[in-house]
């Protein structure tokens, strides 16, 4: 955990610098600091959560949704039966965590670890409306 949290931190500095750099050696403009940090903060957080926001739940309808339309029908263990293969894959699937709280949080959580940093980072090295440097 500690060793994905300084990998992460570093790429954050590199990410940082990227921001700074991304107009050759043009500074950003200090106003524009929060909605560069907000926009690479968001992607990178997307990125690095990508494995905690898989949705087990749509995995589970889309295999039985498969199966159902493969065979034609789904019967349930009463023994009822049913062409409507839609129904059958979210009343199979309901009790199958989404995935959203685990996602959500890894996303939070990387945000707020980045945010304030390159935020800082962009502060520190950006110019105001009307400087040459």
């Amino acid at each position: 955990m500690a060793a994905g949290v300084a990998s992460f931190l570093a790429a954050i500095a590199v990410f940082s610098m990227l921001i700074i750099s991304s107009l050759g050696n043009l500074k950003p403009l200090c106003s524009d600091c929060g909605t560069l940090c907000g926009t690479n903060c968001n992607a990178e957080a997307n990125t690095s959560c990508s494995a905690n926001c898989y949705n087990p739940r749509e995995d589970c309808q889309k295999q039985v949704f498969e199966g159902c339309t493969r065979d034609g029908f789904c019967c349930s263990s009463n023994g009822t039966c049913t062409c409507d293969c839609n129904t059958i894959a979210q009343e199979r699937c309901s009790s199958v965590t989404d995935g959203y709280v685990r996602c959500e949080s890894c996303k939070r959580g990387l945000f707020d670890q980045c945010y304030p940093t390159c935020v800082s980072d962009c502060n520190t090295n950006c110019k105001k409306k009307g400087c040459d440097a």
